[in-house]
C-alpha cells in the first residue's frame, strides 16, 4: 500500500476506536440513569481529541533561537496519537513526543541587518501558522489559527562611520553654536532600530581632552560649543598644544556602549604679539618667558654679555614660524653703536672704557630695550636689560700746597719721556688660537714712566684678564706681552668660534702710585686670520720637509755633477786614442818612399 493509503486508514482505526468508546460511555451511565443531555454531551467532548485545543494563540520566541529549537511544548493529552497537524510549512514542525505536542523551528529567524544604514525589515517580527484537527463521523475538521512572535534581542553594540573633524575658530561664540548631528553617523544593527543616547565622555589624556568646549543633546544627537577658547591660553600652549585635541563621544543602546575620539583642531586668530622667551624654549608657557635680565661686567670687558638665561628669543604665540624683527634702544644713548643682539646674546662690540675713552670715573649702568615685531606689525612688550659697568679705582695723591694727579705713563719701550707718540693707553693684535709665545702688538713692547721720578725708580706691573680663566696663560716679561701655551690647548679647543681676551695693565711706581689702565685686546681666531698669516703659518709648519727637500736636491746635483765629470772624462780618453791610431802626413809620405824602393828593388 502507498504511504497516503495507510495514514488514511491509521486515521479510520483512531476515529472508530473513539467512536466506540464514546458509545461505551453513554451506554454506560445511562444505564444508570444519573446524567443529564448536557452532561452527556460534555463527556462526549472529552473524548474528542480535536475539542482539547492543547495550544495557545500565540508562540513567542527570540530571535536568536537556532534551526532545531523548542519554541512550545503543550501540556500532556489524553491522545496516544497525533490528532493535529500543520499545513505545509518552512518555518516551523509540529511533532507529538510522549502526548505532548512539540513545535520546533526549521530555519533561523534574525530580524537584524548586516548593514546598519539599511531598514529593518517590518513584517519578519511575525508569522501565522494554521493547525488542523481531521474528526470522523462526519464532523467537520477543527482548525486553530497560532501567531507566531518574534522577540528581537539586543545584540550588537552602535556601528559609527568616519565622523568628521571639528573646527572650532579662536574668538568669541555665542552659545549654544551648532556643529554637528552626531546621529547621522551612529547606527545599530539591531532590529527593531534602538534609541541611541550620546554623550560626551573623557579622552584617555587629559592632556589631550578638550571636552570642556562641547555638549551633546542626548535626544537629537546635536554638537554645540558651549565655551569660546583663547589660543594663547596657557593650557592650550602648554597642555593641548597648537594643533588641538579630542572629543570622545560615546553613544549607548542598553547593555552596548561604543566610544568615538573626533579631532578637534584649533583655527587661530592673529591677534597677539611675541613674546620674548628663554632661548632654549620652544613655547611661552610656564617659566619661559622674559621681561627682564641684568649682567654685571667690568669697565674693560668686550664681548659677549653674560645674562641668565644666557640666550633669548621672541616667540609668536599665534603663528609658527613667523617673521619676527627686532628694534633696541640703549640708554645713554652715546652708547647705542657699542651693543649688538645678535643670535639671541647681547656683544659688545667695545669695551665701555675703550667707546668712552676712559671718560667714566665710577660705576654706571647702561641700560638695553628690546622689543619684536612680527610679520603681522604686532609689538611685544619691551625686554630690558640692565647692564651694570664697574669702574676701577684711580689713585689720586694730594700734597700740602697743591693738588695734582701724580700717575705713571705707558710709553713705547723706546721711549724714555712721555711726550710726544710716546705714550700708549691701549693695543690690539689677533693671534691664532693654536699661536705660543710673544703677542704680536704694534708696538711689541710696552713700560711704564713715572714723569716725576727717576728711570731708575722701580716699577710694579698688575694684569687682569677676561674672561678671567685666562688669567694663567700670559705673561708680561721686559715690556712683552707672551702666551704661556696657545689658548687652543689651555681650553682644550672647547672654543668654536672667534673670541676676545681684554688684558687690562696697571703700573704703579715706589711711591704707589698708579697709571691709568692699559687696555689690550686679543682677538683670537679660530679659523685663519689672513691669507698672510696663513702662508706664515704654512711656511713654519712645512721647514722641515723643505729641508728635507733641499737635502735630496743636493744630494741629486752631486750625483748629476759626478756623472757629468765621468761622462768628459770618457770622451777625452776616447779622443786621444783616436789620435793615436791615425798617421801623420809625414809618417805616410815616409812610408810611401820606403814602399817605392822595395817596388824598385824587386824590379831590378
Amino acid at each position: 500500500m502507498s504511504v497516503g493509503v495507510l495514514n488514511h486508514w491509521s486515521s479510520y482505526k483512531r476515529a472508530l476506536l473513539h467512536l466506540y468508546l464514546n458509545l461505551l460511555v453513554i451506554a454506560t451511565t445511562c444505564c444508570k440513569g444519573s446524567l443529564s443531555l448536557d452532561q452527556l454531551h460534555s463527556n462526549a467532548d472529552i473524548w474528542d481529541p480535536c475539542l482539547l485545543l492543547p495550544f495557545p494563540d500565540k508562540v513567542y520566541f527570540d530571535e536568536t533561537s537556532s534551526t532545531g529549537s523548542i519554541i512550545f511544548v503543550s501540556n500532556e493529552t489524553s491522545s496516544t496519537y497525533q490528532d493535529w497537524y500543520i499545513h505545509t510549512s518552512t518555518r516551523v514542525e509540529l511533532t507529538f513526543v510522549k502526548q505532548t505536542y512539540q513545535i520546533a523551528l526549521l530555519s533561523g529567524m534574525d530580524l537584524d541587518v548586516a548593514d546598519p544604514r539599511d531598514n529593518c525589515i517590518s513584517s519578519l517580527q511575525q508569522f501565522v501558522q494554521i493547525l488542523t484537527c481531521v474528526r470522523t463521523g462526519g464532523l467537520e475538521p477543527v482548525s486553530k489559527q497560532i501567531t507566531f512572535h518574534i522577540q528581537p534581542v539586543n545584540e550588537y553594540p552602535p556601528d559609527v562611520d568616519a565622523v568628521p573633524d571639528i573646527q572650532i575658530s579662536e574668538g568669541y561664540v555665542t552659545p549654544s553654536y551648532h556643529l554637528a548631528g552626531l546621529l547621522n553617523y551612529f547606527k545599530d544593527r539591531d532590529c527593531p532600530k534602538k534609541h541611541l543616547v550620546l554623550s560626551i565622555s573623557k579622552y584617555s589624556s587629559s592632556e589631550r581632552d578638550v571636552s570642556e568646549f562641547f555638549m551633546v543633546n542626548s535626544s537629537t544627537g546635536y554638537l554645540y560649543q558651549i565655551k569660546r577658547f583663547d589660543y594663547e591660553d596657557t593650557a592650550i600652549q602648554c597642555n593641548l598644544g597648537k594643533g588641538g585635541g579630542y572629543l570622545n563621544i560615546t553613544a549607548e543602546d542598553g547593555p552596548h556602549m561604543t566610544s568615538k575620539s573626533l579631532i578637534v583642531t584649533f583655527v587661530d586668530v592673529d591677534d597677539t604679539p611675541p613674546v620674548f622667551v628663554n632661548g632654549q624654549c620652544t613655547s611661552t608657557c610656564f617659566t619661559c618667558p622674559v621681561s627682564a635680565i641684568n649682567a654685571n661686567i667690568h669697565y674693560g670687558y668686550q664681548g659677549t654679555v653674560v645674562t641668565e638665561p644666557p640666550g633669548i628669543k621672541a616667540l609668536d604665540p599665534d603663528t609658527d614660524p613667523t617673521n619676527i624683527t627686532y628694534s633696541m634702544g640703549v640708554y645713554p644713548v652715546k652708547y647705542t653703536d657699542n651693543i649688538r643682539f645678535e643670535n639671541g646674546t647681547f656683544v659688545l662690540l667695545q669695551s665701555f672704557a675703550n667707546f668712552s675713552g676712559y671718560a667714566e670715573e665710577s660705576d654706571f649702568t647702561v641700560t638695553v630695550t628690546l622689543q619684536a615685531t612680527d610679520s603681522n606689525g604686532q609689538m611685544s612688550d619691551n625686554l630690558t636689560l640692565s647692564i651694570n659697568i664697574k669702574v676701577p679705582p684711580t689713585t689720586t695723591t694730594t700734597t700740602t700746597t697743591t693738588t695734582t694727579t701724580t700717575t705713571t705713563s705707558t710709553v713705547i719701550s723706546e721711549c724714555s719721556l712721555t711726550c710726544f707718540t710716546c705714550p700708549v693707553s691701549s693695543l690690539s693684535a689677533k693671534v691664532l688660537d693654536s699661536y705660543q709665545d710673544p703677542i704680536p702688538f704694534d708696538p711689541p713692547s710696552i713700560k711704564a714712566l713715572n714723569p716725576s721720578t727717576t728711570p731708575s725708580s722701580t716699577i710694579t706691573y698688575k694684569i687682569e684678564v677676561y674672561p678671567s680663566k685666562y688669567n694663567g696663560i700670559i705673561k708680561i716679561e721686559n715690556g712683552t706681552f707672551g702666551l704661556i701655551q696657545s689658548f687652543a690647548n689651555f681650553s682644550e679647543s672647547k672654543e668654536k668660534s672667534d673670541f676676545i681676551v681684554t688684558v687690562i695693565v696697571q703700573a704703579s711706581g715706589n711711591n704707589e702710585k698708579t697709571l691709568k689702565k692699559c687696555v689690550l685686546t686679543i682677538y683670537v681666531v679660530v679659523r685663519p686670520i689672513s691669507s698672510t698669516t696663513q702662508q706664515i703659518t704654512e711656511r713654519a709648519s712645512s721647514s722641515p720637509m723643505k729641508n728635507i727637500i733641499i737635502i735630496v736636491l743636493a744630494v741629486v746635483v752631486a750625483l748629476l755633477s759626478v756623472i757629468l765629470v765621468y761622462a768628459v772624462y770618457r770622451v777625452r780618453v776616447q779622443k786621444k786614442k783616436s789620435e793615436d791610431n791615425v798617421m801623420s802626413y809625414e809618417e805616410v809620405k815616409r812610408n810611401n818612399g820606403e814602399i817605392e824602393n822595395v817596388y824598385a828593388t824587386i824590379q831590378n
